[in-house]
């Protein structure tokens, strides 16, 4: 029997001090918890992804500050909304100081998810340990636009050897002190779609690359086998590939019309990327994964910019290729709008500082950051949820 659909959304919580990104302060969400979370019910949701900012709550190795993490829980009772904490989005404390490199990396982070599954065993019942293996991977490694700007093939192996052992001990650190809960990783579900023949082979690899993560997490033995191979010889140590599966209840595709791109190659071999012309689609994306994994999955990310008109239009397409996705047998069991308000500097992948107020959320950013003007978008959102998939 299927879970019980669930109509979620998110509040943009990236928090990476050594980028000095801060969406929650840019967004003016710290002084606004309880009446920002509120609003996820008010758009019909029954479910929210949010985000524990561990560089605050870890301020020194193994002392956790858990004040930040009791409020919103109390503002998501108040609103009767089941958070799904993120536990890693992007940023690490200051006294690990090499990021996802340094050496005491995995074990920290294993130290703070069980110290945290303990606190709110009985309390909360979803983790997604970290967020986007794969992009939080590439952007630093392999497209390498995030510090420390590593390149290629042996960049992103030696990025994800860390992220992926992190991974492993938080998960199980988890389900030790709280077996009962709820493992939802989440990943991009990037396809590349080569502008020339000749670059079919290296699109072919772009695209196989997302599930790297998720291969090494929970692949079976062929998709480990076929993701195992690259990455050793790109340097990735070989135990690791070898090593056991952890379990993960539910998977996440973060999908949006930027997702599927149409590529070339820079000169220094860099791919320069745009909007795929001929998408091959959501419910597509989601049956190539349910035939590799076959775990449920949910939506973890998706939304559309531009007007209400064309948001509408957005989750319309969704509704029906995940209505599709599932009557192809595809366990689709959740779909969220990110984000529940505006973002900043996402345009840029918060490479550049300016201030951009991205409109994509439910509710904008307007006419200062400091509100949250309802949009049609709401309405639309609302309208999904009453209609069921």
């Amino acid at each position: 029997m299927r879970e019980r659909f669930r109509w979620i959304v998110g509040i943009e919580n990236a928090f990476i001090p050594d980028m000095d990104v801060d969406e929650l302060t840019w967004t003016r969400h710290r002084t606004r918890v309880h009446s920002d979370i509120a609003l996820a019910r008010e758009a019909g949701a029954d479910a929210i992804r949010y985000g524990v900012t561990w560089p605050e709550v870890e301020t020194a190795p193994g002392s956790y500050d858990w004040r930040t993490v009791d409020e919103a829980l109390r503002a998501c009772e108040a609103a009767s909304i089941e958070p799904i904490w993120d536990l890693v989005h992007f940023g690490v404390p200051a006294h690990i100081e090499g990021g996802f490199l340094d050496p005491c990396f995995a074990d920290a982070f294993a130290a703070y998810a069980g110290a945290f599954a303990a606190r709110y065993r009985g309390i909360v019942t979803k983790i997604t340990p970290l967020n986007e293996p794969y992009i939080s991977t590439y952007f630093r490694a392999g497209w390498g636009i995030w510090p420390p700007h590593l390149k290629g093939r042996d960049g992103f192996a030696t990025m994800l050897a860390p992220v992926v052992t992190g991974l492993r001990g938080a998960i199980r650190a988890i389900k030790t002190v709280a077996p009962e809960t709820e493992i939802w990783l989440n990943d991009g579900a990037d396809t590349f779609h080569p502008l020339r023949p000749e670059l079919a082979a290296e699109g072919a690899f772009l695209t196989n690359q997302r599930y790297a993560a998720f291969d090494l997490l929970v692949g079976d033995a062929a998709a480990r086998g076929a993701t195992g191979g690259w990455l050793v010889e790109a340097g990735f140590p070989e135990a690791l590939v070898d090593d056991e599966h952890v379990p993960v209840d539910v998977i996440g595709l973060d999908y949006y019309p930027e997702t599927e791109h149409d590529f070339e190659l820079a000169g220094d071999g860099t791919p320069i990327l745009s909007i795929a012309r001929t998408p091959l689609g959501l419910a597509a994306t989601c049956r190539a994964y349910h035939e590799r994994y076959g775990l449920p999955l949910f939506i973890a990310e998706s939304s559309a910019p531009g007007d209400d008109a064309n948001r509408r239009r957005w989750l319309d397409w969704n509704v029906a290729e995940m209505r599709s996705a599932r009557a192809a047998g595809v366990d689709v069991v959740g779909y969220t709008w990110w984000p529940l308000f505006d973002h900043v500097d996402w345009n840029t992948l918060l490479v550049r500082r300016d201030g951009y107020v991205a409109d994509v959320g439910l509710f904008h950013l307007r006419p200062t950051r400091d509100d949250r003007a309802r949009t049609d978008a709401v309405d639309a959102f609302r309208a999904a949820v009453e209609a069921g998939i």
